[in-house]
């Protein structure tokens, strides 16, 4: 269970710098990068409700996948202004 729940925050936190990035790392579009791996994961778990064998959790949605993207773009955000100056 650990290693399943450790891929949903390494791989939400991966896809939330990857939205980060695209808008550039501009500061104010972090919320925006946060919000669209949110909803990734949210149609991500949609999806597995018609898989057999697979069931949707939101708790996965609203504990580790936004746990995932919440701390990769506060460490992101720190890296930058360290790296900045």
């Amino acid at each position: 269970m650990f290693i399943k729940k450790g891929a949903h925050v390494l791989g939400y936190g991966m896809l939330a710098l990857s939205y980060w990035y695209w808008f550039r790392l501009q500061g104010g579009k972090r919320w925006l990068a946060w919000i669209l791996a949110l909803l990734y994961a949210f149609t991500d778990e949609l999806h597995q409700s018609f898989v057999p064998g697979r069931h949707a959790s939101i708790w996965d949605v609203l504990i580790f996948d936004n746990f995932g993207a919440l701390i990769s773009l506060w460490l992101g955000g720190k890296w930058r202004r360290v790296n900045r100056d």
